[in-house]
């Protein structure tokens, strides 16, 4: 009997780069309609949420779906001062 392949957790992080945050309230109920795990937040007047999750079969189909979902470019290097505006990583179980 084959076994279902394996899903990693993937973990996107925000960050407020060149005095903005990059993803518009509707990329995260976008993302979370598409089956991510949004993290919703009051802390910042700026921005409802600041990571989501999803268990994908990979980290690179987990961004491309990321990418398809919000429009924005992964790669986007943000500014000097503040860093990348996207971060992505594998949580480990």
């Amino acid at each position: 009997m084959d076994e279902p392949p394996k899903l990693v957790k993937v973990r996107y992080e925000s960050n407020n780069s060149r005095g903005d945050w990059w993803l518009s309230d509707r990329d995260w109920v976008n993302l979370e309609a598409a089956g991510w795990e949004v993290t919703w937040t009051d802390l910042s007047p700026d921005t409802p949420a600041t990571s989501a999750s999803v268990l994908a079969p990979s980290l690179e189909e987990a961004i491309a779906e990321w990418e398809r979902i919000t429009g924005e470019n992964s790669n986007d290097e943000g500014c000097n001062c503040c860093g990348r505006p996207h971060r992505f990583s594998v949580e480990e179980e």
